[in-house]
């Protein structure tokens, strides 16, 4: 939520929690009680949407897939080691070419790039499997690669499903505080209008002032 919302929000908050401390003096005035419900009920609204933004926070799930990236390409590497060797022996360039990246090249990769070249690089090595035992190339190492590619695929899908949900409750915040202007407009008039107490008026004027405007 930025700085402009959480300022509102506080503002929000004062205001009710003002008429909630005094309700006798005005739960009777039919203006005010319609006027205030839509702002309580803003005020809810964003709690409630603040709290899916914040939850919504993507950071940790990227640190989650970029350590599965960092532990399938070390696994793409060895393999592809071993396999690109076996190729040159074989005369098999096609094979070398599909299997032998170094770290950085699959770093440089995009996202859905890295998947797909590491399922075609994982590929060739299950078709040749029986070969490369004398290099050391197991069916556990190969399982063990496609595990690690299947986190990261399941990592990235769930920090975009995060990122999606985020940046709804985002666009949501704004049309929230808007629905509450009117209504406080109202409440600002109402107030010293039909409101007798001169100290809750007071207490209002202070309550709806906002932090930072």
């Amino acid at each position: 939520m930025t700085r402009y919302l959480l300022n509102r929000l506080r503002m929000l908050r004062t205001t009710t929690d003002h008429f909630d401390e005094h309700p006798d003096l005005w739960n009777t005035l039919a203006p005010i009680v319609d006027a205030l419900a839509p702002v309580r009920a803003a005020r809810t609204a964003l709690e409630t949407t603040a709290d899916i933004q914040a939850d919504s926070d993507t950071r940790g799930l990227t640190a989650d897939k970029a350590r599965a990236r960092d532990t399938a390409t070390e696994q793409l590497v060895d393999l592809g080691r071993k396999t690109a060797a076996h190729a040159i022996t074989i005369g098999d360039s096609d094979l070398q070419r599909a299997v032998d990246h170094s770290t950085s090249d699959w770093g440089r990769l995009a996202e859905d790039r890295f998947i797909a070249d590491a399922n075609s690089a994982l590929t060739r090595i299950e078709a040749i499997l029986p070969d490369l035992a004398p290099y050391d190339v197991t069916p556990d190492h190969l399982t063990a690669a496609r595990a690690s590619l299947a986190d990261v695929r399941r990592l990235a899908g769930r920090r975009d499903n995060v990122a999606a949900d985020r940046t709804d409750a985002t666009d949501d915040l704004d049309q929230i505080y808007s629905d509450a202007v009117e209504p406080l407009g109202v409440l600002d008039r109402l107030v010293p209008a039909l409101i007798t107490d001169a100290a809750f008026v007071d207490q209002y004027r202070i309550a709806r002032r906002i932090p930072g405007d």
